[in-house]
Formats: structure tokens, sequence, C-alpha cells
């Protein structure tokens, strides 16, 4: 039982080196192949500052119509 004991000592190093290079690689991948491309294509279609102008709208400036809201206790209750 003691040759085990040792044998599972010196093994642990090198499977955690193995963990650790195949989580690196798997991550990797993950990355290129999907983050990327979602990543790039989010950021040429979107627009979540709503920088660009409205194509249909032709908007000339970035304001946004504010609508006031009732000043009562009710509208104070629900702020969310």
């Amino acid at each position: 039982m003691t040759y085990l004991k040792w044998l599972w000592s010196k093994w642990l190093p090198i499977a955690q080196a193995i963990g650790n290079f195949n989580a690196q690689v798997i991550l990797t991948i993950f990355y290129l192949v999907l983050m990327l491309p979602l990543g790039l294509i989010y950021r040429l279609f979107s627009d979540p500052l709503k920088i660009k102008p409205n194509k249909i709208s032709q908007q000339k400036t970035n304001f946004g119509k504010w609508e006031y809201l009732k000043k009562d206790i009710e509208t104070a209750r629900k702020q969310y």
C-alpha cells in the first residue's frame, strides 16, 4: 500500500500540470471559436450607446425626447 501512496504523490503534480495545460487550451479555443466572432458581430451591427444616426428618422442629433413623470407620491413609490 505504501508503494501506491508514493506513486499517487508522484502522479499529482503531473496531473496538475496536464490539467492546467488542458484548461488553457480549451479556454483559448472557446474564446477564439465562440466569443471572438460573437463580439465582432455585436460590435458591427449594434449601437448600445445609440450614437449612430437613426436611418429611419434621419435624426441630426443624439438628443432623445425626455418624458416627464408626474410629481406625486404614487410615481415616487414606483421608481423602477
